[in-house]
């Protein structure tokens, strides 16, 4: 934590122990003050609370100016040279971490840009290749088709060629059961 933002925290602390005495203050106060009005006699008892709370409203208002007081006094004791020798650290040390994050920002860049190319590159042979292809399949499909038609014709052929042996064999066969058969 630097010195400023402790500065700050204790700050608000005090303001806030400031708030709450003055709060309680004037509670204590307006409580008291109504038995007055109507006319009763000073009771210690209801001032007394009063009387408490205004003294702890001073002490902690004297001790948050005296607290106050001493951190300007370390603050000033302070060597300019020293508070500004910290800046220009800081200040180096910020350029050094933008430095390294651009470093960094350029490897990866660097590192997208490979990878872009390599993919423009494997996208460009799977075009050539999905055109190569279209191509041997459009070849392929001609083949099967003719393969296809020929094979057809040869299976026809081939029944034909059993039908008429069975025709031919059937025939004599036919005739013989016929001449030994009486």
């Amino acid at each position: 934590m630097t010195s400023t933002t402790r500065m700050r925290t204790r700050r608000t602390v005090v303001m806030i122990a400031v708030v709450v005495s003055a709060s309680f203050t004037a509670v204590m106060l307006i409580g008291t003050i109504a038995p007055l009005s109507t006319g009763g006699g000073i009771d210690w008892a209801i001032w007394s609370p009063f009387a408490i709370s205004c003294i702890a409203l001073s002490s902690v208002s004297i001790w948050a100016l005296r607290r106050e007081a001493r951190a300007r006094l370390a603050q000033a004791r302070e060597d300019p040279g020293q508070s500004l020798g910290r800046r220009v650290e800081r200040v180096n040390a910020a350029f050094a971490e933008a430095a390294s994050l651009m470093d960094d920002l350029r490897r990866d860049l660097e590192a997208q840009k490979a990878a872009r190319e390599a993919l423009l590159t494997e996208a460009e042979k799977q075009q050539s290749l999905l055109e190569v292809n279209e191509d041997q399949a459009e070849k392929i499909r001609q083949i099967l088709v003719g393969e296809t038609k020929a094979t057809i014709r040869a299976e026809r052929r081939q029944q034909w060629m059993f039908f008429g042996l069975g025709v031919a064999a059937s025939i004599p066969i036919g005739v013989m059961i016929n001449i030994l058969v009486p």
